[in-house]
């Protein structure tokens, strides 16, 4: 197997058990009834305070029918309003409800509790060679993912 191969298994392996791990995959994440899109809709408008789908769509890169369809259901839930922007009378300004703020809080609360039971049993030094770890590869990757053109992957020089 080239390291290039070695990498891209390795990196996938990974990727598999920590979706695992998280139960991402699960129909309902953190036992809220909402799938793992959803919820990120609403931790995302949670974080936002207020915000239009297009953004979302975009900072979440999905589809605008899927998007709507997410947003007219967490609508008819109850857990979002939309009301009509002053600058712009063809947009809708999105927000959580009370209902929706509450979820929100839970979700976050119970995010939080998840990755301390991913922690526990593991050293202070453990934790802080994860945390330095994943600092790292969000800094990578989110340099990797700009608009540079970078040379086809190779591992030795």
């Amino acid at each position: 197997m080239r390291e290039t191969d070695r990498v891209i298994a390795d990196i996938r392996r990974f990727n598999r058990f920590y979706t695992n791990l998280l139960g991402v995959l699960d129909k309902h994440v953190l036992a809220t009834g909402y799938s793992f899109t959803e919820a990120r809709v609403i931790i995302e408008i949670g974080m936002r305070e207020t915000c239009i789908a297009n953004e979302l769509v975009q900072l979440l890169d999905i589809d605008r029918s899927y998007m709507s369809r997410i947003i007219a259901k967490l609508g008819k839930d109850g857990l979002i309003s939309k009301e009509q922007s002053p600058s712009d009378s063809r947009t809708s300004l999105i927000r959580l409800t009370p209902k929706g703020v509450a979820l929100y809080e839970q979700l976050d609360v119970k995010s939080d509790e998840q990755i301390i039971r991913l922690l526990r049993g593991l050293s202070p030094n453990e934790i802080q060679e994860i945390h330095a770890a994943i600092v790292m590869i969000h800094q990578k990757l989110s340099r990797a993912g700009e608009d540079v053109n970078y040379p086809p992957l190779r591992l030795t020089p």
